[in-house]
């Protein structure tokens, strides 16, 4: 499971070009998840937003995953004491999702194939928005490394997250705006003819 720092100096490259020249977020996301996985040869990663309603979190990318585990069940925060302490702002490592009581599914895990879980914040300033975790298929010890490099992947995917939540508040607000001048100047053209 160890990688170089060239590796891992690539693909963060290759994240940062793919967040600044696309604002598509599911695409970002879904190279994010895929790329994290490969360069850390772990069996899966996943990527978690907290829903409008602050108690669960919704899947927004995931690689490495069946579409039955991904379709569980939602991830409810007071449910998961692994969630509620990484919206806290911490990091977590679980040795063994099968049998640690913070895992909310460990049936599934262990159907899943998922053995060891690391989790981080995806953070904004001092606002958490989600949380992004890698699966490994048998125990493993996170090396400090490891867990550089997931921090960092989630730094890159709250930015990605948030400059297209801003891009498209901006395109709403554009379209509200040029829909509110065409009916102001459609109807101060019908007042000018008469």
């Amino acid at each position: 499971m160890r990688k170089s720092k060239v590796q891992y100096y690539n693909t963060l490259y290759q994240v940062t070009r793919t967040i600044t020249s696309t604002l598509d977020l599911n695409e970002v996301l879904r190279l994010i998840a895929e790329n994290t996985a490969k360069t850390m040869d772990m069996k899966a990663c996943s990527i978690r937003l907290i829903d409008e309603d602050k108690k669960t979190l919704r899947i927004v990318s995931a690689y490495g995953l069946s579409e039955d585990y991904i379709k569980k069940g939602p991830v409810e925060i007071d449910k998961s004491p692994l969630d509620a302490e990484v919206i806290k702002g911490n990091i977590v490592k679980i040795k063994d999702a099968t049998s640690d009581p913070r895992f909310q599914y460990p049936e599934e895990a262990k159907k899943e194939g998922i053995k060891s879980v690391l989790c981080v914040p995806l953070q904004l300033k001092d606002r958490i928005i989600g949380v992004m975790r890698v699966y490994t298929e048998k125990p493993h010890n996170f090396t400090k490394g490891e867990i550089e490099f997931l921090n960092a992947l989630a730094s890159s995917a709250a930015i990605a997250i948030e400059n297209a939540r801003l891009y498209d508040l901006l395109r709403r607000d554009y379209s509200k705006l040029y829909n509110d001048f065409m009916q102001w100047y459609d109807s101060w053209s019908i007042t000018v003819k008469r």
